[in-house]
């Protein structure tokens, strides 16, 4: 019987149980005792006070840039007013430099007819493009000769 129980497998056996049994003992312990832990409230209140200085940071950040987004749609703005307003400017000069070519076409010959005929220089200057006065000073010019 002695011989059965000093058998080698067995023990080996009873020694692993019996370690196994503290190694568990062991785990329990340390998570109970990790359970019971807390953090100490500075470090909580520290971390409170960084999270709300990045709050802020994230505040001040948004503010900024709507501010240079506002600055930027201003800007835009007036860019396409400038661009209406040189399109406006541009269709005038080229009015303009189809009348002064209009002008040219007309001679104080054909100012003459023109008033001979019964337009008043108004008129003359609405057919010419010529500027009233100068047709009035044309209009002058020829009834003095004449005269």
């Amino acid at each position: 019987m002695l011989s059965q129980s000093l058998d080698p497998t067995k023990i080996l056996l009873l020694v692993q149980f019996a370690i196994q049994a503290i190694l568990l003992g062991a785990v329990i312990y340390f998570i109970l005792a990790d359970k019971k832990k807390t953090l100490p409230t500075a470090v909580l209140d520290e971390l409170k006070g960084v999270l709300q200085e990045t709050q802020q940071l994230s505040d001040n950040f948004r503010d900024q840039i709507q501010t240079k987004v506002d600055i930027v749609k201003g800007a835009m703005n007036e860019l396409d007013e400038k661009i209406r307003e040189a399109r406006l400017l541009l269709e005038g000069l080229e009015k303009t430099a189809v009348n002064t070519k209009q002008v040219r076409d007309y001679t104080q010959a054909d100012v003459v007819r023109l008033y001979k005929g019964g337009f008043d220089p108004v008129d003359i200057s609405q057919i010419t493009g010529i500027p009233v006065g100068e047709i009035q000073l044309m209009v002058k010019i020829v009834n003095g000769e004449n005269a």
